[in-house]
Formats: C-alpha cells, sequence, structure tokens
C-alpha cells in the first residue's frame, strides 16, 4: 500500500462545531496530490451566527455563504471524495469533531472513518517553539500558504504528512502511525459505549482533561476572556499556572496573535522571545495562541464528557420513542421521525438534562438536539441507534436508506 489518504479542514461560523462554513479537501495517492475538493457551506439555522473571533480568523461572513450549498448536499461531495481514505488533518481532533457534529445537526448517520493527526506526527517528529501550521510548514520547508483558507491548510497538511513520512523512511500511512507511535482515530461508534463503562467510577474530582499535566503561562492581552479566568479553566483541566516563564513551563499562550498571524518572521514580545531561546536550548516548551488554548480545553471536555455520561448513562432508549413512533413512517418520512424522537415536554430552553447522559442541554445547541433533549451530536447518535433497535424488536418497519 502506498502513501494514500485525504487530508481535511474545516472553518466554523462560531464557537459550535457544527456551524461548518467551508471544507477544503485533498486527495493524494502514492505521495502525490491528484484531487482536491473545496465549498463554502451554508450553516443550519440557529447555527448561522458568524462570530467576530470566527471572522477575523477566517474572513468568510455570512455574506459569503447566504447562497452556498447546505451540508447533506456538500456531505454527499465530501463522503464520495473522502472514500475509505485515512482522513488527515492538523489538529484532527477538532476537524473530524466538526465533521460528526454538523452530520449530527442534520440527523445524518455519523460516518465509519479513521483519522491521523499532523499536529501530532509533528509533536513526535520533530522540535520547534510552535506546532501550529505555518511552524511546521515552514520548519520542514515546504511552500508558503494562505493559513486559514481551508483548501490551502488541506493541502500543507497533505505536505507536512508527505514530508514527515519520507524523514521517517516509510511509505504508507499505516507505517508512518506505527513508527511515531501516534494511532489512527476511528469515529465513535457503539463499541466506545462498553469502552466507558470500562472507565472508573469512583467519585474523583473530575472536571477537565485538557491540560491535565501542564504548566501554562500567559503572555499578552487575551482578546476572549480575562487572564484570571483563563488561569482558573487550566487547574479546571488538570493543570497549573505560573506567571512568567520558567524551566518547568510546559505550554505558553500568547495572546498577542491570532491564528493567522502568530507565524515565522512576526515580531515577538520579550517573553516570547525568551521562549523560543528556552526551546533552542532544549526545553520542552510548546508555544499557543488563544485559539488554539481554547481548542484544546474543548477536545478535554468531550473526552470529559464521555467519561461522566458512562456513570449515568442510559441502557436503552426512552419508552416515548416507541410510543411516539406508532405504526411507523407515513408518506412524510422525515416529519414521523422527528415527531418519534421528540420529547414529550417539548423543545428545552437549556439547562434541562440530557436524557441520555444527564448533562444540561445547552441553551444555544442546535433545534434539533433541543426538540430531544440531548446534550449534543454524539448522545443524540445514541438516542437515533437505541431507537432502531428499539423500532426493529416492536416490528416497526424503518429502512436505513431513508435517512443515509
Amino acid at each position: 500500500m502506498g502513501l494514500d489518504f485525504v487530508a481535511l479542514d474545516f472553518e466554523t461560523a462560531n464557537r459550535s462545531h457544527a456551524s461548518a462554513c467551508a471544507v477544503g479537501a485533498v486527495r493524494v495517492r502514492d505521495g502525490q496530490v491528484v484531487d482536491e475538493y473545496a465549498t463554502l457551506v451554508r450553516p443550519a439555522e440557529e447555527l448561522d451566527d458568524f462570530e467576530p473571533g470566527n471572522v477575523r480568523v477566517h474572513r468568510i461572513t455570512f455574506d459569503d455563504v447566504k447562497s452556498a450549498p447546505g451540508w447533506p448536499e456538500v456531505y454527499g461531495h465530501l463522503r464520495t471524495f473522502i472514500g475509505d481514505d485515512v482522513v488527515v488533518g492538523h489538529n484532527a481532533a477538532f476537524d473530524m469533531s466538526v465533521l460528526l457534529n454538523t452530520c449530527g445537526a442534520h440527523d445524518i448517520e455519523f460516518p465509519a472513518l479513521s483519522s491521523l493527526c499532523t499536529l501530532q506526527l509533528a509533536r513526535a517528529s520533530i522540535k520547534i517553539p510552535s506546532y501550529s501550521l505555518p511552524w511546521v510548514v515552514e520548519h520542514l520547508q515546504l511552500p508558503a500558504f494562505d493559513h486559514h483558507d481551508p483548501l490551502a491548510d488541506a493541502r500543507a497538511s497533505a505536505l507536512v504528512l508527505i514530508a514527515l513520512a519520507a524523514r521517517a523512511g516509510v511509505h504508507s500511512v499505516a507505517d508512518l502511525s506505527d513508527y511515531l507511535r501516534v494511532p489512527r482515530i476511528p469515529t465513535w461508534t457503539e463499541r466506545d459505549d462498553m469502552l466507558f463503562a470500562q472507565l472508573s467510577a469512583e467519585s474523583d474530582d473530575l472536571i477537565g482533561t485538557g491540560f491535565a499535566g501542564e504548566v501554562v503561562c500567559f503572555t499578552g492581552a487575551l482578546k476572549m476572556m480575562v487572564r484570571d479566568r483563563a488561569r482558573e479553566l487550566v487547574v479546571e483541566q488538570g493543570g497549573k499556572w505560573q506567571e512568567g516563564v520558567t524551566k518547568t513551563t510546559s505550554i505558553l499562550v500568547t495572546g498577542d496573535f491570532d491564528e493567522r498571524t502568530f507565524r515565522p518572521g512576526a515580531a515577538f514580545s520579550s517573553k516570547l522571545a525568551k521562549a523560543f531561546a528556552q526551546v533552542d536550548a532544549g526545553q520542552k516548551l510548546e508555544i499557543i495562541t488563544e485559539e488554539a488554548f481554547i481548542t484544546r480545553m474543548t477536545i478535554g471536555e468531550q473526552e470529559l464528557r464521555a467519561r461522566l455520561g458512562a456513570r449515568n448513562a442510559r441502557t436503552k432508549v426512552p419508552d416515548w420513542v416507541v410510543s411516539q413512533a406508532g405504526n411507523g413512517p407515513g408518506e412524510d418520512f422525515w416529519d414521523w421521525y422527528r415527531r418519534a424522537l421528540a420529547h414529550p415536554s417539548g423543545r428545552a430552553s437549556g439547562g434541562e438534562p440530557c436524557i441520555w447522559c444527564n448533562a444540561p442541554v445547552p441553551a444555544k445547541t442546535h433545534w434539533i438536539h433541543r426538540d430531544r433533549h440531548v446534550c449534543g451530536a454524539y448522545c443524540n447518535e445514541r438516542l437515533k441507534r437505541g431507537a432502531r433497535r428499539a423500532w426493529h424488536r416492536e416490528g416497526i418497519a424503518v429502512h436505513v436508506a431513508e435517512w443515509e
């Protein structure tokens, strides 16, 4: 097998991972880019608020996407483009989360895919002050690119993997994954429920895992939160914070730059310059932006929710899923499907317990999730899969093809 994969990159309209507004994908065969796909995406209703922080990074606005295709149309093309390939991305956990959450907001079944992260591969292979994509590209002497243009980012991620494979002397994605000990991650399946159930149910003080074991320092003015709150979040996510950069600092968060401006050649403060020097001297220290800081926490919260959900998770769907299904679909499949899964008390306003894991239902989650009183895409997926099994047991004929 050659070096075959598809590199993928998403941009989102806001902090919701279900608000995909642009996607770029690059197909690689035998270590060569052979095809590309890119499009703007019109986010779903109630997910189409373009937050200033996101626009500042990717420069996409609502006016740019108001005539763009919606996710169901885009997903059909994208899924065909990906095929059975391993999906590669720089911070692939974010891109796969966007893919799955956007599918969840449109009731599209989660695809069975595996992903590999070039951010993790770079951390395992090279030593540089920052593993943001522009820094990795510059270190590997790859062509400059327009960071946060999704097609340009996907292409850069593809070239990074190809370069790292060449450095390692391997000729397949599997061999590179094994050589650098960076695993390929499958998308969520029902097997995960069994894995979650095996986690410790002791009443430990779990709050977050995004900065477990890290010592974090901040420099520059943060734009999304005050520094005291950021420090609290580090502690809540399992880490420690300190005032200045020392030999024990493992992460330095810079508020002076965003994901577009933090790149080699910029003018850096004295604290950042000191950090670069400490990396050159051999210290294990990574410099990240405020946006990357928030993304890292988000991933930790997803891991945490899975662990906490294992303690109180349902083992079967609520009774109303069968009683509201009646005799099955009539002429309008989707109207029946959504009525059958809707919570009998009506749409959640926010704060109600998720019917699957008991976490609060966010006030700003998509209306589909609020109608069902689920906290997000993963619990929605569990509800849908459980409903399908329950309908089958009751003899209600529902064809999977209806919603694929």
